[in-house]
């Protein structure tokens, strides 16, 4: 205000020419100008502090109690109640300028198999003797950096981005390294984006070795080392152009009809390096393939399809049916002189309900059929309750009791793919068709997520 008076008052003196009242204007404009700028400037560092503060730290995690019961061959295996912990933080450290860096720290209860070595596939865990402590350990930290939307990169130890089901890896499974994603067909306007499929590719590189640290140490035969890719289309025919209130068109996806398409590839060095350092889960020994001097008989070199078909892809509760499989071409024969190199593994599965389950009373019901062979899939790696060398059913339900508590119960009958190889079931030598080389598994609990 007292700018724009001194202006005034310059224009009724008398004696002032037009070239001083362009000189005292421009003056005044320029010191307009800045002053914007630096509100403009504040309202950014406040903006930023404020994301800050309200994003830098965010806690979560999940509770869970559950009763574990296993039937081998007609005989109680075990039967006992379970317990799951998770505590995780996570951040957003700087956003500004379409670019997002953000971390992740999480802790778990530590998870060990029957002979004493580490699990890096279990959560769930039988109660611990009394006075006895259960122990934690980090088993997530990672940071992750986007661009536009389109490009992200994570570095650290983060779990699988990978589309599909857990009988390649199990969702507990953390990778070393770095994984990469480009989200291809957000290099396009929006109004091009409703007419191509989505596209995306996402690749991980990890390394299992840190020399005379970590497991297992790295030799001239063994170095655990990891690479693949997923390539990945999403097509939705049926979508129509909606526009918000603000005029935007929505990119929110409308199709009641989704079709996922995805191959992959993954290659994977060491693995009697790590069958020797890293346990399975619930089995004494590995279920792969062991030549005569008990070490693995092949590398892994898994090509991998999976496509899903989701019906009702709008409303709130979905149908959605899957396939998946999985081939390694690095198997090898079991026995020389024979074709048969267990290197095939396929599943298959239909669902209904919720895809993400977020008020009272949302639901998902579904089952499987699942066919794994020996040297199919990395025993480490893969579901805890699938591993290799197993064929069987399997039905699920969760239901959401209340706004952060689930409910659930699953129910496999399974038996092992090959007798004469380590697995679930007890092997019926001379019948294997009989029932008793079966098992039963039931499960049934609850978790509270936070």
């Amino acid at each position: 205000m007292l700018l724009f008076a001194g202006t005034l008052s310059a224009q009724e003196t008398p004696g002032t020419s037009e070239e001083d009242m362009q000189a005292r204007l421009a003056r005044v404009e320029s010191e307009l100008a800045t002053l914007r700028n630096r509100l403009a400037e504040r309202e950014r560092d406040s903006a930023d502090r404020e994301l800050r503060a309200r994003n830098i730290v965010n806690l979560y995690g999940d509770i869970g109690l559950a009763y574990h019961m296993l039937f081998e061959s007609n005989t109680e295996t075990f039967n006992r109640p379970d317990f799951r912990l998770h505590l995780g933080v996570y951040g957003t450290a700087f956003e500004q300028d379409k670019q997002r860096l953000r971390y992740d720290l999480r802790l778990t209860t530590v998870a060990e198999d029957l002979n004493g070595k580490p699990t890096p596939t279990l959560s769930w865990l039988p109660f611990p003797g009394f006075g006895v402590n259960p122990q934690l350990a980090v088993d997530r930290f990672s940071i992750d950096y986007e661009l536009n939307r389109v490009f992200s990169v994570t570095a650290g130890r983060f779990p699988s981005p990978f589309a599909g089901t857990e009988m390649l890896f199990d969702q507990d499974y953390h990778f070393q390294g770095l994984t990469e994603s480009l989200r291809l067909e957000r290099l396009f306007n929006q109004s091009f984006q409703r007419v191509i499929p989505r596209l995306s590719l996402t690749s991980v590189q990890g390394y299992m070795a840190q020399n005379n640290i970590g497991l297992p140490s790295p030799t001239a035969e063994s170095q655990p080392i990891y690479i693949g890719a997923q390539f990945q289309i999403d097509l939705a025919p049926f979508e129509s152009s909606v526009r918000g209130p603000d005029g935007r068109e929505s990119t929110t996806v409308n199709s009641d009809f989704e079709l996922r398409l995805v191959v992959g590839a993954h290659w994977f060095d060491g693995e009697e390096g790590i069958a020797g350092n890293l346990g399975i889960g619930y089995l004494a020994k590995t279920t792969n393939v062991l030549a005569a001097d008990g070490l693995i008989q092949s590398q892994f070199l898994v090509c991998e399809a999976y496509a899903e078909v989701i019906l009702l892809r709008s409303r709130r509760a979905q149908v959605k049916a899957w396939f998946h499989g999985l081939w390694n071409l690095h198997a090898v024969p079991q026995v020389k002189g024979r074709a048969e190199r267990n290197d095939l593994a396929i599943q298959g599965g239909l669902y209904w309900g919720m895809e993400q389950m977020t008020q009272r009373f949302d639901f998902q019901i579904g089952a499987r059929y699942f066919y794994v062979e020996a040297d199919a899939v990395i025993p480490e790696f893969n579901s805890e309750l699938i591993n290799t060398n197993i064929k069987g059913w399997q039905a699920d339900l969760q239901v959401r009791v209340f706004p952060t508590v689930t409910a659930f119960g699953s129910m496999m009958l399974t038996e092992r793919e090959n007798f004469d190889l380590n697995g679930f079931g007890r092997a019926a030598r001379g019948k294997p068709y009989r029932a008793s080389g079966q098992s039963f598994r039931v499960r049934i609990g609850i978790f509270l997520e936070f």
